[in-house]
């Protein structure tokens, strides 16, 4: 279900995301006054950031003519209280004071714009599955089970255990390229799962990040290395966005297939990488979001490169935050999109080879 997109009614939304986050933490506290004790004296510093935070996806949304943006957030955010015990209606009550925010602060036609985006991400959000936030780990299945028991043993940690837990099944067969897509990459998601569902802490999560990077160095130095191909990839995730994992994975297993890797990782600003990628005469250039908060940066960090260094480098783009509007890219004006790691691997080779 999409919208048309609109540039400026986003842009509104930003512009007056301050106006419109007091508007719905009044109506809040005059409405719910409940939900605005019950962070103690920094109640009203939480519920506007709340309200920023949620109309920066609605902008995002608005601006890509795609309901679904919103929708997830607002299913993350449902799946997120569940998790922590709070009352679903809670949320219903944040959203209705964020519509009268936008009813309040935007004119009538913008306002009419943007609540139709938000409606039909409502609706949308009412057909999700549940299950979506189940694990994907099935302990029968050989890789599942090493990924589950080295998440168990470096939350408790045990670092140098559930080190060896992976090492252990790299010498027991597990191919390295399974390591990090089946095993390595896996746990970090269920991390994440995890954490959303509130059964980890941060710092488990955190804790589990640093160990799996140093993991991926260690792998690396035990990967076989076809012949050079000939041609250089720069990989890196955009301005704002510090997740890197997904990214750093295809880096690795790119420089695995005889590419020159350059690898550039977390928050690259954008006003340095066109210059990076004509220092490194890169052949293409892999960008990642992990939120969809970020779609707008994706878009302007495209538009620098194709500015600088034209049509002849290929821009490939991924992360979670397309996942969701996967045909999006042709509009940002990238060469390719793809939502597996391996699938991305070979259009990266499908984009250079002589047509």
């Amino acid at each position: 279900m999409m919208s048309q997109p609109n540039t400026l009614c986003a842009e509104a939304l930003v512009e007056n995301r301050k106006a419109i986050s007091q508007a719905a933490y009044q109506h809040l506290l005059e409405h719910t006054p409940q939900m605005t004790t019950r962070f103690g004296e920094n109640s009203q510093d939480h519920w506007t950031d709340h309200f920023l935070d949620r109309i920066a996806e609605l902008s995002e949304s608005v601006s890509a003519g795609e309901p679904q943006i919103f929708s997830n957030h607002v299913g993350w955010a449902k799946q997120a209280m569940a998790a922590r015990n709070l009352d679903a209606t809670h949320l219903s009550g944040t959203l209705e004071s964020l519509r009268f925010g936008i009813e309040t602060v935007l004119s009538e036609d913008m306002a009419a714009t943007v609540i139709a985006c938000f409606d039909k991400a409502l609706a949308l959000n009412d057909t999700e599955d549940e299950a979506a936030w189940d694990s994907a780990l099935d302990p029968r299945h050989t890789c599942d089970s090493v990924a589950l028991h080295y998440i168990q043993a470096v939350i408790s940690g045990n670092i140098w255990l559930g080190m060896q837990i992976v090492l252990d099944a790299l010498e027991e067969g597990i191919v390295i390229q399974d390591i990090y897509l089946r095993v390595l990459l896996p746990a970090q998601i269920e991390v994440g799962r995890l954490w959303h569902l509130n059964e980890v802490s941060v710092a488990e999560e955190h804790l589990l990040t640093s160990t799996t990077q140093r993991l991926m160095s260690v792998l690396a130095h035990r990967a076989p290395r076809k012949p050079d191909r000939g041609h250089t990839v720069i990989a890196a995730s955009v301005a704002g966005n510090a997740h890197d994992m997904g990214i750093r994975t295809i880096a690795y297993l790119m420089e695995f297939e005889g590419w020159r890797t350059i690898f550039l990782g977390s928050d690259m600003p954008r006003s340095e990488l066109p210059a990076a990628i004509k220092f490194y005469n890169a052949d293409v250039v892999l960008l990642s979001i992990a939120l969809s908060t970020q779609l707008r940066t994706l878009k302007r960090t495209v538009k620098d490169v194709r500015d600088v260094c034209g049509p002849t480098v290929k821009i490939m783009l991924g992360g979670h935050g397309l996942n969701s509007v996967p045909d999006l890219w042709k509009e940002i004006g990238g060469d390719g999109y793809s939502k597996s790691i391996e699938d991305a691997i070979a259009l990266a080779a499908e984009l250079v080879s002589p047509s």
